[in-house]
């Protein structure tokens, strides 16, 4: 049939960038074949750890795949993952704007319920509880958030969120009975439609048994809620996007807190980006990332980047063994040009890899590739950049933004060019010259070079080192553009 796929295939796959496309049984390269902790994130996160932090395309979402997929592939596990745009579901059935701000409660609230679907999927741990139905009636009533049967707005400052507060009527009813009729006392004084805040503490009564129970009949059941694509609808300069992802860290820590010891946890994938913005904002939160957050750093052991090497010479190993038989391949087998050559050419992310190899999978090639062919990958890598890049800047400036950004860019590139040369490009603009700069650099789009014509990129920053890990703004270093320009940023403008 038209859709069956050929057993042979000489072109080479090493998969493609965004992990939910190697999620599913129909993937060319299916991710749980091809993935491996490399960076011993898993690890951490058994720890009081839940907030991974990594650029857009650090693998992220990868792991999040793969969480998900061990964990609902194991019967003693749960996991859901919950992405912006079922946040932003939630608003528009319950007539709300994109934007509107969200309090530390309803974040509480839309774990708190994720969590009782979760559990419901085990049902078989809760015979000894009565009138189980209602509580499935509670959840069905309420599915994917709040059923609103009243919603009132407050003028007021609440848990360090600013502007319009809105609290949702929900239908407590079929809570209260299954409350009742199994011993848990619910609040007296709440209404039949009560409010997220009023009707919490019963939420919370209702999960500790649960889990207690689950607890006492198998004790090594786990259960996982993941936050990804955050950054998606993201607006900087919006304080209400910003107060709304504080509110989510501030829910998150204290649910982890509350029930850690029946092996739960939600977990949050955070650009770096947004972390260091949120880090600026309030006083406690650079405390907060300090204590419960983990990095994903693929150069971690400098130029050898053994982690990197890793992850793509697995995808190599594959593809090659599909495509032409080959066992063991590695990255000899794919081309001529040695591995560091090609990292320094990239942002050394598992992402950069993968779209610097793309075009193989729809053309045929000799293997291994030449330098000449290799060089021409590194154009077509180029081109993926400056999309990704007008991307990533999105978040954080305008248009107009970010062709003023380009035009600094081109000087840079072109000439090398001192901090001081650069600041008039900013003269009669809204950004200030200083901290846009200084952005790039944390990017990685610009390094310095110093006067002994070393160079220093913030990826390649490692800890213990003096100096690299911020943009040096009191001395003449020279700037430069990244390696990935070297080739295409001609083809920019």
């Amino acid at each position: 049939m038209f859709f069956k796929k050929n057993k042979k295939n000489s072109k080479i796959n090493l998969g493609v960038m965004e992990a939910e496309g190697e999620s599913n049984e129909s993937s060319s390269v299916k991710l749980v074949d091809v993935f491996d902790d490399d960076l011993g994130v898993l690890d951490e996160l058994t720890s009081q750890k839940f907030i991974v932090i990594g650029r857009k395309g650090a693998g992220k979402s990868a792991l999040a795949s793969y969480i998900f997929y061990t964990m609902n592939n194991e019967p003693t596990d749960e996991c859901s993952i919950i992405k912006h745009d079922s946040i932003e579901r939630e608003l528009n059935l319950q007539g709300l704007e994109t934007g509107s701000v969200l309090s530390l409660d309803f974040y509480k609230w839309l774990v708190m319920v994720k969590l009782i679907e979760l559990l419901l999927n085990q049902e078989c741990l809760f015979g000894d509880l009565k009138s189980f139905e209602k509580l499935k009636e509670f959840i069905e009533l309420n599915r994917g958030g709040i059923k609103i049967t009243e919603r009132k707005v407050v003028n007021e400052e609440f848990n360090g969120s600013r502007g319009n507060n809105v609290e949702f009527g929900i239908d407590a009813k079929p809570l209260k009975f299954f409350m009742k009729n199994n011993g848990l006392t619910s609040i007296k004084q709440v209404r039949n439609s009560p409010s997220i805040y009023e009707i919490l503490p019963d939420l919370e009564k209702v999960i500790d048994k649960l889990l207690s129970c689950a607890f006492r009949t198998a004790n090594e059941n786990s259960y996982c809620l993941i936050f990804d694509d955050l950054d998606i609808g993201f607006n900087s300069s919006n304080s209400e996007s910003v107060s709304n992802l504080i509110s989510l860290l501030r829910a998150t820590k204290q649910i982890n807190h509350k029930w850690v010891k029946y092996q739960f946890k939600c977990i949050i994938l955070l650009r770096d980006d947004v972390e260091r913005l949120l880090s600026s904002r309030e006083s406690d939160l650079n405390n907060l990332f300090s204590s419960y957050s983990t990095h994903l750093n693929w150069y971690s052991k400098a130029d050898d980047t053994p982690e990197l090497k890793s992850f793509i010479e697995r995808r190599i190993r594959r593809a090659f063994k599909e495509a032409q038989g080959i066992e063991n391949a590695s990255w000899v087998n794919l081309t001529n040009t040695l591995f560091k050559d090609i990292i320094d050419k990239t942002f050394c992310r598992p992402r950069d890899l993968i779209a610097f190899f793309e075009p193989l999978s729809k053309e045929k090639y000799k293997y291994p590739l030449t330098q000449q062919e290799t060089l021409d990958l590194a154009r077509c890598y180029g081109q993926h950049i400056y999309r990704e890049f007008q991307n990533e800047l999105s978040s954080f400036y305008t248009v107009s933004d970010i062709k003023l950004i380009m035009k600094v860019l081109k000087s840079i590139h072109k000439n090398e060019s001192k901090i001081s040369d650069l600041i008039e490009f900013f003269d009669g603009s809204s950004l200030d010259g200083y901290e846009v700069l200084k952005d790039l650099y944390n990017r990685s789009f610009i390094g310095m070079r110093n006067s002994k014509g070393h160079v220093f990129f913030k990826y390649k920053y490692l800890r213990g080192h003096t100096y690299g890990s911020e943009l040096n703004l009191n001395h003449e270093e020279k700037l430069l553009t990244h390696n990935v320009f070297s080739h295409q940023f001609q083809d920019f403008y």
